[in-house]
């Protein structure tokens, strides 16, 4: 697979950087690789990446609050242009158990899409 990557797509190039730059950097890509299996394989890549950068930074962010049924939760407020957008919503067992399918389903696109080794 290497072969029909581009320059920049190494792990001494990509280990420095966030989940969401190194997604950002492999999209860039995409469009240049010719290979189709291998460029399924990195847009699937890609897209699990930003998903588990979505989730991390929801996790992350998010603040300790006191949920209506008297639960100690995390509360995240939605951000537009590093400000809240007034849309919040809690890091509940409900928001956990679908971060955790969401995860799971991009990592089955990426095995479905992995070009064999060779």
């Amino acid at each position: 697979m290497q072969a029909t990557l581009s320059a920049g797509l190494t792990l001494a190039e990509l280990e420095p950087w966030e989940t969401a730059r190194i997604a950002v950097k492999l999209k860039a890509q995409v469009p240049n690789v010719t290979d189709v299996p291998t460029r399924d394989y990195l847009t699937a890549v890609y897209r699990a990446l930003f998903t588990a950068s979505e989730i991390r930074n929801d996790v992350l962010h998010a603040r300790p609050a006191t949920a209506p049924d008297g639960s100690q939760r995390l509360n995240r407020a939605e951000i537009v242009n590093r400000q809240a957008a007034g849309d919040r919503f809690w890091i509940d067992d409900e928001w956990l158990d679908a971060a955790i399918i969401r995860l799971n389903n991009s990592i089955d696109d990426v095995n479905k899409t992995r070009p064999p080794f060779v």
